[in-house]
Order: C-alpha cells, then sequence, then structure tokens
C-alpha cells in the first residue's frame, strides 16, 4: 500500500467552516406546523408561515445559543475501572438570545402576559398591563435560520423546536448606555406530531454546492 501523510488524511476543507453572519428567531403558537421543505428547487428561501414571527433584533454579543444537557446513569461493577454499563436518562436542549426590540412578542415572552387580550388607549395610546400571578405556561413553536455566505450563494442553517417553552428569564438592568433587553432561555420539549424535540437542516444555493464535498448525497 502506497505510503500518505497527515494533510491528505485530515481531509481539511475550509469551505465547510460554516459560520452564521446573520441569525433570526421565529416563534408562532404552539402547535404550529412545521414547513417542509424551506427552500425551492434553486434553493431560494422560502417564506415561513403566516404564525411564525419574527423577535426582530437580537443581542450581537451572546447572539444564539443552542445547549445540549445530558444525564446518564452509569452501572459499575466491582473490581472495574470503566462502567458496565451507561443509559442516558435525560436529554434536554436549549435555546437562548436576547431580545432587543420591545413589541408584543417579546414582551408575552418575557412577561408571560397574554398580549392578544391588551389594547392601548385609543385617546393616549398608552399601554398597561399585569403580569400574570398564577403559574402557567406558554408553549411556542420555534423555528431558527443562519445566513453565512452572501445573497447570491447563500448557505441556511435551520433549526426547528416544534414545542418550547420559557425556562428562565434573565431579568433587565436599567442603565443610560443600553436599551430594554432581556436574556430568555427556552426548553425543547417532544411534539408528538412532529416526533421530534429538535432537527437540524442545511439549505440554499451556497449549500447546494458544498453537497459532495459535505459527504451528503442527493435523494
Amino acid at each position: 500500500m502506497p505510503g500518505t501523510n497527515l494533510t491528505q488524511l485530515k481531509d481539511a476543507q475550509h469551505e465547510l467552516l460554516l459560520k452564521p453572519l446573520d441569525a433570526a428567531v421565529f416563534l408562532a403558537p404552539w402547535p404550529t406546523a412545521i414547513p417542509s421543505p424551506f427552500t425551492d428547487a434553486t434553493g431560494a428561501l422560502q417564506p415561513l408561515p403566516a404564525a411564525f414571527k419574527s423577535v426582530g433584533l437580537i443581542d450581537k454579543k451572546t447572539g444564539v445559543a443552542f445547549a445540549r444537557g445530558i444525564t446518564a446513569a452509569p452501572i459499575e461493577s466491582y473490581g472495574e475501572l470503566q462502567p458496565s454499563r451507561n443509559d442516558i436518562t435525560s436529554d434536554i436542549t436549549t435555546l437562548e438570545f436576547e431580545t432587543q426590540q420591545t413589541n408584543a412578542l417579546t414582551l408575552a415572552l418575557t412577561t408571560n402576559a397574554n398580549l392578544d387580550q391588551v389594547k392601548a388607549n385609543a385617546t393616549s395610546g398608552e399601554v398597561f398591563f399585569a403580569q400574570p400571578t398564577a403559574e402557567q405556561i406558554t408553549y411556542y413553536s420555534a423555528i431558527v435560520i443562519g445566513k453565512d455566505g452572501n445573497d447570491a450563494t447563500p448557505i441556511y442553517v435551520f433549526k426547528v423546536l416544534p414545542k418550547v417553552a420559557v425556562s428562565k428569564y434573565g431579568g433587565e438592568q436599567w442603565t443610560p448606555t443600553n436599551i430594554i433587553s432581556q436574556k430568555l432561555t427556552l426548553t425543547a420539549f417532544k411534539d408528538t406530531t412532529a416526533g421530534y424535540s429538535v432537527a437540524h437542516g442545511f439549505g440554499g444555493a451556497g449549500w447546494k454546492k458544498l453537497l459532495t464535498k459535505a459527504g451528503i448525497a442527493s435523494a
């Protein structure tokens, strides 16, 4: 067998280093059906169903963070240095971002109030509502879309969480040097209709050119 070297074995391909240069978080009342596909035959991004609303601008430093926490129950055996068996007992994915815009959707997210029932004063335009005192969980269907590359040959990265709920509030801090914003953590749950809690996707004209290098076959 002819010899080789590490450079050849490494199979380094810089084209496959993806970096979302822009991203948006879309939420809809749960349950809202997830669209399929997200792109057409040319790779062009398709409009989302009207129920999905963007949270708008989000903090640039923290961006959009996905975390996966796994809990295992290892079984240890006498005389063995490693577990003899290990079972996954919990697999939880979270979505975190910091909203920057103040609108009906972000207010509903940060206060858990039903903004559909809130009306502005017809004369003064004032809006006033109470934060719920009773414990309640509001579920949403979430789609996160990131874009790498340019508009001519974009690479889209999709994350779909068909059932999520806010599980942690970062709180507000009012200062003269920053806007009103709040970091939110949403936890993903399995949606029985979709059959999953998290799904991943890639698309766009730029991604189509990378399929072979990515090692993914076309059907």
